[in-house]
Protein backbone atom coordinates (compact mmCIF):
# COMPACT_ATOMS: atom_id res chain seq x y z
CA UNK A 1 0.00 0.00 0.00
CA UNK A 2 1.10 3.65 -1.02
CA UNK A 3 -0.62 6.33 1.42
CA UNK A 4 -2.16 8.82 -0.40
CA UNK A 5 -0.16 12.01 -1.77
CA UNK A 6 -0.18 14.75 0.48
CA UNK A 7 -1.52 18.25 -1.33
CA UNK A 8 1.92 19.44 -1.35
CA UNK A 9 3.52 16.08 -2.62
CA UNK A 10 0.66 15.99 -5.54
CA UNK A 11 1.20 20.06 -6.24
CA UNK A 12 5.06 19.25 -6.40
CA UNK A 13 4.34 16.35 -9.22
CA UNK A 14 1.70 18.48 -11.19
CA UNK A 15 4.85 21.42 -11.10
CA UNK A 16 7.46 18.82 -12.32
CA UNK A 17 4.71 17.81 -15.19
CA UNK A 18 3.75 21.51 -15.95
CA UNK A 19 7.60 22.72 -16.67
CA UNK A 20 8.05 19.40 -18.47
CA UNK A 21 11.00 17.91 -16.37
CA UNK A 22 11.49 14.25 -17.28
CA UNK A 23 11.23 11.49 -14.53
CA UNK A 24 9.97 8.48 -14.15
CA UNK A 25 8.31 6.80 -10.53
CA UNK A 26 11.07 3.11 -9.78
CA UNK A 27 10.96 1.20 -7.32
CA UNK A 28 8.60 -0.32 -4.79
CA UNK A 29 6.15 3.23 -4.87
CA UNK A 30 5.81 2.23 -8.59
CA UNK A 31 5.30 -1.69 -7.81
CA UNK A 32 2.19 -0.87 -5.41
CA UNK A 33 0.88 1.40 -7.98
CA UNK A 34 0.84 -1.17 -10.16
CA UNK A 35 -0.66 -3.31 -8.00
CA UNK A 36 2.10 -5.01 -5.95
CA UNK A 37 1.18 -6.46 -2.76
CA UNK A 38 3.82 -4.50 -0.39
CA UNK A 39 3.99 -1.21 1.67
CA UNK A 40 6.09 1.27 1.10
CA UNK A 41 5.97 4.55 2.25
CA UNK A 42 8.63 6.38 0.18
CA UNK A 43 7.86 7.71 -3.60
CA UNK A 44 11.65 7.47 -5.45
CA UNK A 45 11.70 9.76 -8.26
CA UNK A 46 14.13 8.98 -11.12
CA UNK A 47 15.02 12.53 -13.19
CA UNK A 48 16.36 12.19 -16.50
CA UNK A 49 19.01 15.32 -15.25
CA UNK A 50 19.42 16.05 -11.75
CA UNK A 51 21.39 19.33 -12.37
CA UNK A 52 17.52 20.47 -13.91
CA UNK A 53 16.33 24.15 -12.18
CA UNK A 54 13.28 22.80 -13.35
CA UNK A 55 13.36 20.49 -10.23
CA UNK A 56 13.97 23.05 -7.63
CA UNK A 57 11.69 26.06 -9.63
CA UNK A 58 8.97 23.19 -9.05
CA UNK A 59 9.86 22.52 -5.44
CA UNK A 60 10.15 26.33 -4.47
CA UNK A 61 6.85 26.67 -5.84
CA UNK A 62 5.38 24.74 -3.33
CA UNK A 63 7.73 25.98 -0.30
CA UNK A 64 9.77 22.53 -0.76
CA UNK A 65 13.40 22.65 -1.49
CA UNK A 66 16.05 20.64 -3.46
CA UNK A 67 19.52 20.28 -3.31
CA UNK A 68 21.17 19.12 -6.36
CA UNK A 69 23.97 16.48 -6.79
CA UNK A 70 26.31 19.19 -7.47
CA UNK A 71 26.91 19.95 -3.58
CA UNK A 72 29.91 17.77 -2.64
CA UNK A 73 29.03 14.69 -1.59
CA UNK A 74 25.62 14.63 -0.28
CA UNK A 75 23.15 13.18 -2.62
CA UNK A 76 19.95 15.12 -4.39
CA UNK A 77 17.12 15.80 -1.66
CA UNK A 78 14.01 16.98 -1.84
CA UNK A 79 12.45 18.50 1.08
CA UNK A 80 10.99 21.30 3.15
CA UNK A 81 7.50 21.73 2.53
CA UNK A 82 7.88 18.24 0.52
CA UNK A 83 8.49 15.95 3.49
CA UNK A 84 10.67 13.00 3.56
CA UNK A 85 8.62 11.11 1.09
CA UNK A 86 10.37 11.50 -2.15
CA UNK A 87 13.76 9.88 -2.96
CA UNK A 88 15.95 10.99 -5.32
CA UNK A 89 17.31 7.82 -7.08
CA UNK A 90 20.64 8.79 -8.44
CA UNK A 91 21.35 5.26 -10.35
CA UNK A 92 19.77 2.33 -11.28
CA UNK A 93 20.86 -0.97 -10.58
CA UNK A 94 20.75 -3.33 -13.33
CA UNK A 95 18.89 -0.53 -15.82
CA UNK A 96 20.33 1.28 -19.15
CA UNK A 97 20.37 4.99 -19.19
CA UNK A 98 16.99 6.95 -18.27
CA UNK A 99 15.70 7.65 -21.86
CA UNK A 100 16.12 3.81 -22.56
CA UNK A 101 14.05 3.19 -19.57
CA UNK A 102 11.32 5.83 -20.31
CA UNK A 103 10.14 3.49 -23.44
CA UNK A 104 9.82 0.62 -20.53
CA UNK A 105 6.86 2.78 -18.63
CA UNK A 106 3.34 3.12 -18.05
CA UNK A 107 1.37 6.47 -18.07
CA UNK A 108 -1.22 6.48 -14.73
CA UNK A 109 -3.20 8.77 -13.30
CA UNK A 110 -2.47 8.92 -9.36
CA UNK A 111 -4.76 11.66 -7.80
CA UNK A 112 -4.93 13.62 -10.51
CA UNK A 113 -1.53 13.68 -11.71
CA UNK A 114 -0.19 11.84 -14.60
CA UNK A 115 2.46 9.86 -13.71
CA UNK A 116 5.32 8.11 -15.50
CA UNK A 117 5.74 4.26 -13.88
CA UNK A 118 8.18 1.86 -14.31
CA UNK A 119 7.33 -1.32 -15.32
CA UNK A 120 7.04 -4.05 -12.48
CA UNK A 121 10.11 -6.07 -15.20
CA UNK A 122 12.25 -3.37 -15.04
CA UNK A 123 11.79 -3.14 -11.33
CA UNK A 124 12.43 -6.62 -11.04
CA UNK A 125 15.60 -6.54 -13.14
CA UNK A 126 16.68 -3.81 -10.70
CA UNK A 127 16.26 -5.38 -7.26
CA UNK A 128 18.01 -8.43 -8.83
CA UNK A 129 20.85 -6.36 -9.82
CA UNK A 130 21.05 -4.42 -6.59
CA UNK A 131 21.04 -7.79 -4.61
CA UNK A 132 20.77 -5.96 -1.40
CA UNK A 133 18.76 -8.08 1.35
CA UNK A 134 15.90 -5.80 1.51
CA UNK A 135 16.10 -5.46 -2.39
CA UNK A 136 15.82 -9.58 -2.41
CA UNK A 137 12.84 -9.38 0.01
CA UNK A 138 10.70 -8.04 -3.15
CA UNK A 139 11.43 -10.04 -5.71
CA UNK A 140 8.53 -12.68 -5.09
CA UNK A 141 6.63 -9.72 -4.27
CA UNK A 142 7.33 -8.14 -7.92
CA UNK A 143 6.98 -11.76 -9.33
CA UNK A 144 3.64 -12.74 -7.98
CA UNK A 145 2.67 -9.06 -9.43
CA UNK A 146 3.49 -9.89 -13.04
CA UNK A 147 2.32 -13.18 -12.83
CA UNK A 148 -1.14 -11.74 -11.62
CA UNK A 149 -0.99 -8.84 -14.19
CA UNK A 150 0.45 -11.16 -17.21
CA UNK A 151 -2.69 -13.91 -16.07
CA UNK A 152 -5.64 -11.40 -16.61
CA UNK A 153 -4.58 -10.80 -20.59
CA UNK A 154 -4.97 -14.69 -21.09
CA UNK A 155 -7.67 -15.74 -21.98
CA UNK A 156 -8.92 -18.74 -19.82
Amino acid sequence: MLPPLAETERAFLLALDAAGVPFIVVGMGAAVLQGATAVTQDIDLWFADLTDRRIADAARSVGGIYVSASFGMMPPTLGGALGDRFDVVTHAHGLGAFQDELAHTHALDVQGVTLRVLDLTRILASKQAARRPKDLAQIPVLEAAIAVRDDVGRPH
